[in-house]
C-alpha cells in the first residue's frame, strides 16, 4: 500500500537517492576495474552488467524522489499543502550559524515535479541515445550528479544554502557539456558556460552578501525570538521585506536586487551573459533538453522567485529586470531566424522564452512567469529530444538544409516535434497559449511598449519554430545519410511528454471550461501566488486597453502570421520572394547570422582591455610590490649580517662600540642644546 504519509515526510530524501547513484556509479566505474584489472577477464564480464546497473541506479533514483513528490502535488491541488521548514545547524563560529535543510510550499513543490519527472523521461531516453558510446555508465553518474544539485537547490531553505548547490548545479554542467571533451567545440563550449556563469555568480556572492550586511541585526533579533528561523531563509526574507521595510529604507535595494540578478542573468541565459546556452548544444542530445531546456537555465527563474521581495523594495530593478528580459527575447528571437543547425535554434529559442520569462517578473507578473516555465519545461525538453532522434536517424547530422521529408521515416517524432511547435508558438488551447496570455497580460500592466515588443516577439516564435518544423520533416530529402529507424526507448519518452505540452496549461489555467469535465482544482496562478501578493501583482488584473479575450486574439494573430510566413517561405516558395527579401534586408540578415557580434565584441574586450590591463598589473606587480617586498627583505638581510658582524665575542670590539657609540651621543646632545 502506498503510505503517503511516509513519503512526504521524507522528503529529505529526494536528493539523496541521486547522490547515492553517483556514489555507486563511481564505485563499478572507478573501484571495480582497479580491484579486478582494467584488462582482466573477470572485469571484461561483469563490465556489461555494471553500465545496465549504473542507468538502473540512475533511473530508479530519479523515479523516487517522483514518488516523494507526487503526494506533495495532489495536496497542493487540493490546496491543503501545508508549508513548513526543516532545518539543522551547519557550519558555526561564535554566534554566527548557517544551516542547512528543506523548505516545502507551493514554489519547491513545482519545481520538484518538473525536474523529477522530466529528467526520468530524459534518462530513459539517454539509454537509447548514448547505448553506443564508450562513456555510457560515467553519462549517467554525472546525470546523478546534477539531478543531486538541482533538487538541492530547489529544496534550499535559505540563501547561502542555495548558493552551494548553485555553484554545484554550475560544476555538473560544465561536466555534461563537456561531456565530449575530445571534440573541441564541446570542450571550449563547458569552459565557456562555466567562466560566463562564474561572472554571474561573482555578483549573486555580492548581492547575498550586501543584504545580509544591511539586514544583519533584524535577523539577530528574529533568531533570538524565533529559533526555528535561519539566517537569510526565504521565509525571513518574505517577513522582513513585507513586515518591516523601515529596516531597508535607507539601503542601496536597487544595487543589491541587481547584483543578485547577475546570477540568474547568467543562469537563465539573459543578455549580455547569454552566449554560453547556444554553445552549449555541442554537449550530448539529453543534456540540451536537461539542463538548457527544462532544470538547469529554470534555476534563475526559480532563484528570482525566491527573493521577489527584495526586487520588489526597488521599481528600478524590477524595471531593468523586464527590459532585460524582453530585450533577450527580441535578440535570441531574431538570430534563431537564420539558425540552420537544428539544435541552436532551439538553444535561441530557449534564450527567448527565458527572455519571457524574466520580463514577467521584472513586469510584476509573478505567477505568469513560473507559469510559463512550468509549460516551457515539458515542451522544450520534447522539442529537444526530438532533434536527438533526428540526429541519431541521420547519422549525426544536424544541419536542417540537409534534412526534409522526414515525416514518413520518424512519424512519432514528426507529430511530437509539431505538437512542440504548436505549443511554443502559443496556439490556440495548447500550454504555451494559457503561460505566455498571462505574461502578455502582466506585460500590458506594465508598460505598452513591452507587451507590444513581446507580442511582435510571440509571432517570431511561430515563424523561426515552424521554419524549424517545415525545414526538418517537410518537402523532399535533401540529405546524404541513411535515415535509421526511430528507437523505442527514445520514442516513449516523446509521446509522454506530448501529453502535457498539450493539456497542462489548460488544466492549470483557472478556466470555468474546467467545471464541465470535473476538474475542481485551482488554476496555477492561485496555487502559486504567495500570500503577500495581491491578485493584481502577479498580472491577473486587467489595468490595460485590452481584456484578457483581446490579448488572446492579438497573440493568436501574430502566432498565425508567423506561421504564414513559415509556410509562404519554406513550404510554398513564393517564387524568389524569399531571396529577394534576404537581399533587401542583408544588413539584417548579416547581423542576425553573426549573433549580434556578442562573441566578436567579448573577444576584442578580451584582447584589448582585459589582456593588455591584466599584463599591466602583472608587472606593475612584479616590478614595484615584488620590488619592495625584495627590498625590505634585501635590506633586513643586510642588516643581519651588519648585527651579526658585531657579535663577534671579542671584548676589545665591545668597549670600542660603546665608547664610539657614546660620543656619538654626546655630540648629538651638544649640537642639541647650544644656541
Amino acid at each position: 500500500m502506498f503510505d503517503t504519509a511516509w513519503w512526504t515526510q521524507n522528503v529529505a530524501l529526494i536528493p539523496v537517492y541521486p547522490l547515492l547513484a553517483f556514489f555507486l556509479v563511481v564505485f563499478m566505474r572507478g573501484a571495480l576495474p582497479a580491484i579486478f584489472g582494467a584488462d582482466s577477464a573477470t572485469w571484461k564480464s561483469i563490465e556489461g552488467p555494471t553500465k545496465t546497473l549504473s542507468m538502473l541506479a540512475t533511473v530508479t533514483a530519479t523515479f523516487m524522489g517522483l514518488l516523494h513528490t507526487w503526494p506533495l502535488v495532489m495536496q497542493l491541488l487540493h490546496g491543503n499543502l501545508l508549508p513548513y521548514q526543516v532545518n539543522e545547524p551547519w557550519l558555526q563560529a561564535g554566534q554566527f550559524v548557517l544551516s542547512i535543510g528543506y523548505l516545502i510550499d507551493p514554489l519547491s513543490v513545482m519545481m520538484l515535479f518538473v525536474v523529477t519527472f522530466i529528467s526520468l523521461f530524459i534518462q530513459i531516453y539517454t539509454h537509447g541515445y548514448m547505448g553506443h558510446d564508450d562513456g555510457y555508465a560515467k553519462f549517467y553518474g554525472y546525470l546523478a550528479l546534477f539531478n543531486f544539485s538541482m533538487l538541492g537547490l530547489v529544496l534550499s531553505t535559505n540563501l547561502f544554502q542555495m548558493y552551494v548547490f548553485w555553484e554545484l548545479v554550475g560544476v555538473s554542467s560544465y561536466l555534461l557539456i563537456g561531456f565530449w571533451y575530445t571534440k573541441k567545440d564541446a570542450a571550449d563550449a563547458s569552459i565557456k558556460a562555466f567562466l560566463m556563469n562564474r561572472v554571474g555568480d561573482f555578483g549573486l556572492l555580492l548581492g547575498i552578501l550586501g543584504f545580509l550586511y544591511v539586514s544583519y541585526g533584524w535577523w539577530q533579533d528574529l533568531l533570538l525570538t524565533n529559533p526555528d528561523e535561519v539566517l537569510l531563509s526565504f521565509t525571513g526574507i518574505e517577513a522582513l521585506v513585507t513586515g518591516s521595510p523601515a529596516v531597508l529604507a535607507a539601503a542601496p535595494m536597487g544595487v543589491i536586487a541587481f547584483l543578485i540578478f547577475m546570477g540568474p542573468m547568467a543562469k537563465s541565459a539573459q543578455v549580455p551573459l547569454h552566449t554560453w546556452l547556444p554553445d552549449a548544444m555541442a554537449g550530448p542530445t539529453p543534456i540540451s533538453a536537461l539542463i538548457h531546456a527544462a532544470t538547469m537555465v529554470a534555476a534563475g527563474i526559480y532563484l528570482v522567485g525566491r527573493v521577489y521581495p527584495i526586487f520588489q523594495l526597488s521599481p528600478e530593478a524590477m524595471g531593468a529586470v523586464a527590459i532585460i528580459g524582453t530585450i533577450t527575447a527580441v535578440i535570441a528571437a531574431s538570430i534563431a531566424f537564420v539558425q540552420y543547425d537544428i539544435k541552436k535554434a532551439l538553444a535561441y529559442s530557449t534564450c527567448s522564452q527565458l527572455g519571457f520569462m524574466m520580463a514577467a517578473m521584472g513586469c510584476g507578473a509573478f505567477a505568469a512567469g513560473l507559469f510559463h516555465l512550468f509549460t516551457h519545461a515539458f515542451f522544450k525538453a520534447m522539442l529537444f529530444l526530438c532533434s536527438g532522434s533526428v540526429i541519431h536517424a541521420c547519422e549525426d547530422e544536424q544541419d536542417m538544409r540537409k534534412m526534409g521529408g522526414l515525416w514518413n521515416k520518424l512519424p512519432v517524432t514528426a507529430w511530437t516535434y509539431l505538437i512542440g511547435t504548436i505549443s511554443i508558438s502559443g496556439m490556440f488551447w495548447t500550454s504555451g497559449f494559457w503561460s505566455k496570455d498571462e505574461i502578455l497580460v502582466g506585460a500590458q500592466n506594465f508598460a505598452m511598449p513591452i507587451f507590444w515588443i513581446l507580442a511582435v516577439t510571440a509571432g517570431a516564435t511561430a515563424f523561426y519554430m515552424f521554419r524549424s518544423f517545415f525545414m526538418t520533416f517537410a518537402g523532399s530529402y535533401r540529405g546524404e545519410a541513411h535515415v535509421h529507424k526511430e528507437i523505442p526507448a527514445m520514442v516513449l519518452p516523446l509521446a509522454v511528454l506530448a501529453v502535457p505540452s498539450i493539456f497542462i496549461g489548460f488544466l492549470l489555467s483557472g478556466s470555468p471550461l474546467l467545471a464541465n469535465i470535473g476538474w475542481t482544482f485551482p488554476g496555477f496562478v492561485e496555487l502559486i501566488t504567495p500570500g503577500y501578493l495581491t491578485h493584481a501583482a502577479h498580472g491577473a488584473a486587467h489595468h490595460g486597453p485590452f481584456s484578457h479575450g483581446d490579448i488572446a486574439n492579438i497573440s493568436m494573430a501574430f502566432g498565425f502570421g508567423g506561421f504564414a510566413l513559415a509556410f509562404m517561405f519554406y513550404v510554398k516558395p513564393l517564387n524568389t520572394v524569399p531571396g529577394k527579401i534576404k537581399t533587401m534586408f542583408s544588413p539584417l540578415f548579416t547581423l542576425f547570422a553573426n549573433k549580434w557580434y556578442f562573441d566578436e565584441l567579448y573577444n576584442n574586450f578580451l584582447k584589448l582591455i582585459y589582456l593588455p590591463f591584466a599584463n599591466f598589473t602583472s608587472r606593475f606587480d612584479k616590478g614595484f610590490v615584488d620590488g619592495i617586498v625584495n627590498l625590505v627583505g634585501g635590506g633586513i638581510w643586510t642588516g643581519g649580517g651588519a648585527a651579526q658582524a658585531l657579535q663577534s665575542g671579542r671584548v676589545q670590539s665591545y668597549i670600542a662600540t660603546i665608547f664610539f657609540g657614546v660620543v656619538v651621543l654626546a655630540l648629538l646632545g651638544m649640537v642639541w642644546w647650544l644656541p
